[in-house]
């Protein structure tokens, strides 16, 4: 059987994956388990998956202080310290200096250079990674471990459709314009960061898996198997947050994912009613995908942006989603570290508020999971 024959016939196993997989009609309809295993068997995962923008030279440098109010809670009226968000999502889909990570944008596709400079500043000393570790050991120091183990995700680049100036492995330019160079540049990201994680020996947390950082799946859906595949020989999970009307979100588990997670996009439009976020939980029930609660800055500067974030939780309680599904937290890259060290008391009252949801949400998922003592850093 030739090459191409082969390649034809698994790029129609794919198809035919994609298109018949079960609907929502077809399965029954609710949220997936608050922490409960993947779609491959994989361990507990988050409850509250906070995402942090990372590596851009426009983003935070995300030290110890700058993550210690994403990782604990301490009420300023009573001094009691609680831990908060027990997962974290570092990535990044374009690095401040006009280079995109993911096709969806129109700027300058980013080479194997690129790749590896965000590779060095998500492993840099004192920051991201580093100073998660450092923060988790001062609250664990003050408080003792964590009930749970805490989860990370690292963002995967796109290899870039059409494009052919990526760069060289082992000898030979690579061009995304054919599917194995393609799954060959996410293998060599996926193993260069596997070395760089085992050689950092963090002990405050857990690698959970990857990030496909591309909301939209279009220019990669036949990929995406391979990636999941790869991944999965490595133990690990391949997730993913689509935006609202993101193509192919329906057919999330057939691209390989294990966990997705859907955006209502309600918070940055105020036009979008909140009737919105019921759309949002009816879909992602009849999915089986978690949802993405959002919020930046302007939740407390701008009037016409107050009520979105109450909103959310509003609807989210009443559709059982509060209680019940995983949750990604967006908050624009820094919302709530400028929330836990603001003086203003409305503004540190909007975080109080955030806190207490997850400390509930945190309660309900301890009582789940049961300790998993402290697994190998990365798989071997």
């Amino acid at each position: 059987m030739s090459v191409k024959t082969i390649r034809l016939a698994l790029v129609a196993g794919v198809l035919v994956a994609l298109c018949s997989q079960p609907g929502a009609r077809t399965r029954p309809a609710a949220y997936p388990p608050l922490i409960g295993g993947g779609q491959h068997g994989s361990r507990h995962g988050p409850a509250d998956l906070v995402l942090i923008y990372q590596g851009g030279v426009h983003r935070l440098s995300w030290t110890e202080e700058q993550l210690q109010g994403y990782v604990t809670y301490r009420d300023r009226r009573s001094g009691r310290e609680q831990w908060l968000f027990d997962g974290f999502l570092f990535f990044e889909f374009q690095d401040g200096r006009g280079t995109r990570y993911v096709g969806q944008f129109k700027l300058r596709s980013a080479i194997r250079a690129d790749w590896m400079w965000l590779s060095d500043r998500l492993f840099s000393r004192g920051v991201a990674l580093d100073a998660l570790e450092q923060a988790i050991a001062a609250a664990s120091s003050r408080l003792g471990s964590p009930p749970r183990r805490r989860k990370v995700y690292l963002g995967l680049p796109e290899p870039i459709l059409r494009q052919k100036d990526w760069g060289q492995l082992d000898g030979r330019w690579l061009d995304f314009n054919v599917p194995e160079d393609r799954l060959a540049a996410i293998r060599w990201y996926v193993r260069e960061t596997l070395r760089r994680w085992r050689e950092r020996a963090f002990t405050q947390f857990d690698l959970q898996g990857f990030y496909w950082v591309a909301e939209d799946a279009s220019q990669s859906r036949l990929l995406l198997p391979e990636v999941a595949e790869l991944i999965h020989r490595e133990k690990l999970e391949l997730i993913w947050i689509p935006y609202w009307v993101s193509p192919w979100r329906t057919r999330w588990r057939a691209l390989g994912f294990d966990r997705a997670y859907l955006q209502p996009n309600h918070f940055f439009r105020p036009a979008v009613p909140d009737s919105r976020l019921d759309e949002a939980c009816a879909t992602a029930r009849a999915l089986g995908m978690g949802l993405e609660i959002e919020f930046d800055g302007r939740a407390w500067t701008d009037d016409a942006y107050r009520a979105r974030l109450p909103a959310y939780f509003a609807r989210f309680r009443a559709a059982g989603a509060l209680a019940a599904a995983p949750l990604a937290w967006y908050e624009a890259g820094g919302a709530i570290a400028r929330m836990a060290s603001s003086d203003d008391p409305s503004v540190r009252g909007l975080y109080d508020k955030v806190a207490r949801v997850v400390i509930a949400r945190q309660a309900a998922a301890d009582k789940i999971g049961r300790p998993e003592g402290r697994r190998n850093r990365a798989p071997h």
